[in-house]
């Protein structure tokens, strides 16, 4: 696209140095290739991570943009460019110094040509303009960025809590049969769970990148799966449909927490998760009653404060609570 670009503003700063006598179109031509290669070579150098040959780029970019002003309005374009491009590629200080570049030049030859000061003010003014638009639209894709990590990393606790409590489990499970003489049998039952778990937490990764991707979330399949092998008893009411990936990933996770925080607080206690579709949004509710045994971890909070957060950037919310036969969390998001 930039080349597009490049080709499109230098044809119409070629036909209008066209226009002058020969002096000027020589002159003109040698800027003009210095403004391409500039711009060209910034591009590159900001791939290869070349700093000193990017500031050296849109300094010619400038310089060049600022020399061509003088005969083509067009070429005021050029310093916009190199300002847009300067922010991007450096801190305010360097953007500013890189992006001073351009109107410098071109307050020069203003003067040294005896033409009125509105041509440089313009070329200054442009240029500032650019610099402003290229800082809002880096600090946009900063905050795009930010935004990205704390998805990934909501994914990585989600995914890593919901597969290691789940193996935890599991393991306990083989101590236990250890405990009692070893049951070959047995254990080779509770390796082949782990297996399954483990193997479940590498398509889960998948499919969360998937998500990340803007990929539809079909949450009664991913449920089912989720609670295969488990004693959870799943219901859905309504009309399923495939829910946007925010709040589709954001019910899931809910779904998943709820279930490594049962198996956590409320172990052997009997589990139920009703997934309702309704015309305006989509619950999750997952009831746990009384525990069975003692509880194989401490409460952090750190879960429930992750499943608000994310719900919460999906537009939905999150209650959670004592019930009178256990515990229960409620999930909804617009859908």
């Amino acid at each position: 696209m930039r080349v597009v670009w490049l080709i499109v503003l230098a044809a119409v700063v070629g036909v209008q140095l066209a226009g002058h006598d020969t002096r000027v179109q020589i002159v003109g031509g040698a800027a003009l290739a210095v403004a391409a290669a500039g711009w060209l070579g910034w591009a590159a150098a900001r791939t290869s991570g070349n700093r000193p040959a990017t500031f050296a780029a849109l300094v010619g970019l400038g310089a060049a943009g600022a020399v061509l002003a003088l005969w083509s309005g067009a070429a005021i374009a050029f310093l916009v460019v190199a300002a847009i491009a300067a922010a991007s590629s450096a801190a305010l200080p360097g953007a500013i110094a890189t992006t001073a570049v351009g109107p410098a030049v071109l307050a020069v030859l203003v003067l040294a040509d005896g033409r009125t000061a509105g041509l440089a003010l313009g070329g200054a003014a442009a240029a500032l303009a650019g610099l402003v638009g290229g800082i809002g639209r880096r600090h946009a894709q900063e905050q795009q960025l930010r935004s990205t990590q704390l998805a990934v990393a909501r994914e990585v606790h989600d995914l890593l809590a919901h597969t290691l409590a789940a193996v935890v489990v599991q393991l306990e499970a083989a101590d236990a049969v250890l405990a009692d003489g070893g049951d070959p049998a047995k254990l080779r039952g509770i390796l082949q769970r782990s297996r399954g778990l483990v193997r479940e937490g590498i398509e889960e990764t998948r499919a969360a990148v998937g998500a990340l991707r803007d990929e539809p979330v079909q949450l009664v399949a991913r449920l089912d799966e989720l609670v295969a092998g488990e004693r959870v008893d799943l219901r859905i009411e309504g009309e399923p449909r495939p829910l946007a990936p925010k709040p589709g990933l954001a019910l899931f996770r809910a779904a998943q927490e709820a279930l490594t925080n049962a198996r956590k607080h409320a172990p052997g206690a009997p589990l139920t998760m009703v997934l309702e579709f309704r015309a305006d949004d989509v619950v999750l509710r997952v009831d746990n009653g009384a525990a069975t045994s003692a509880p194989t971890a401490l409460p952090s909070g750190f879960g429930l404060q992750g499943m608000r957060e994310r719900l919460e950037l999906a537009g939905g919310r999150l209650d959670v609570g004592a019930t009178a036969s256990g515990w229960r969390v409620e999930a909804r998001v617009p859908a």
